[in-house]
């Protein structure tokens, strides 16, 4: 697991409970489970009647996946890939890709845009036929992960506005009894959870899953374009170490890219 997750979540809200505790605050009145109920459950109405289940249920997956170090693609993995397929090609020809069709990475989902490329090459479609396919297929990749991300976003959206809600009607049941003044003062209190709770989820949860997974995305979008590149370089015969050297670009967006990119190009 991406030790960041833990890590960002343990600073966020331990810095919240931190600064109330040191300001003498009592933790036992954040903690109240009628506001969260309104502006979780509200917030989680809300999304589902702005999106499609499947969606939703698609978002989640995501989600979790995102938390996993290999979310977001080995560039490695691919360009050693692309200089075995390219030496290989360049040593019996482009049916070559055939042999090379049962490698068991090309069933991984992540692999299917690399399996199609070299379909398509075996078909022998132009290097040109090739990228216009498998970038349609980016583009359509892009898209429904847009839609997952909206899932958050939306929710990001709504959860500070059913804080508000939550807060009003936390009032409204305090105005209707106002004999007790210091009941009241409590009450007052208790109703402003609901907005805090509302700003916290949207700030500290929804926004930064949102953000994660736009972030897991691009790179992932990287890897895809990594592929159609590779692929239609091998499908116009280039030399393995030209297409090494191409790819190593790539490097740039990924952890310790910047090391790998000057290893790719000074081979």
């Amino acid at each position: 697991m991406d030790i960041s997750v833990i890590l960002g979540l343990v600073v966020a809200f331990g810095s919240l409970i931190l600064g109330y505790t040191l300001e003498h605050g009592v933790l036992s009145s954040l903690f109240l489970l009628s506001p969260f109920i309104i502006v979780f459950g509200g917030t989680v109405g809300a999304v589902v009647l702005s999106s499609k289940l499947t969606d939703i249920t698609s978002a989640m997956k995501s989600l979790l996946h995102s938390f996993s170090n290999k979310s977001s693609g080995d560039p490695t993995l691919v360009i050693t890939k692309m200089i075995t397929m390219a030496d290989t090609c360049r040593q019996g020809g482009l049916l070559k890709l055939q042999e090379l069709l049962n490698d068991s990475d090309l069933k991984n989902e992540d692999y299917l845009i690399l399996k199609e490329g070299m379909i398509l090459a075996l078909d022998m479609k132009n290097s040109d036929e090739i990228q216009y396919a498998l970038e349609s297929d980016i583009r359509t990749y892009t898209a429904q992960k847009q839609m997952e991300i909206a899932v958050f976003t939306s929710a990001a959206g709504f959860s500070p506005t059913l804080g508000v809600i939550g807060t009003v009607m936390g009032l409204i049941q305090v105005l209707s009894n106002m004999t007790d003044a210091a009941a009241l003062t409590a009450s007052i209190g208790v109703a402003f959870v609901a907005t805090l709770y509302g700003v916290v989820l949207a700030n500290l949860v929804y926004l930064p899953f949102a953000s994660r997974l736009k972030g897991v995305l691009k790179r992932q979008q990287i890897i895809k374009e990594m592929m159609t590149e590779g692929i239609c370089m091998i499908a116009r015969g280039e030399a393995s170490r030209n297409i090494e050297n191409k790819l190593s670009v790539y490097y740039q967006v990924f952890p310790h890219g910047a090391k790998k990119y000057k290893e790719g190009i000074e081979k």
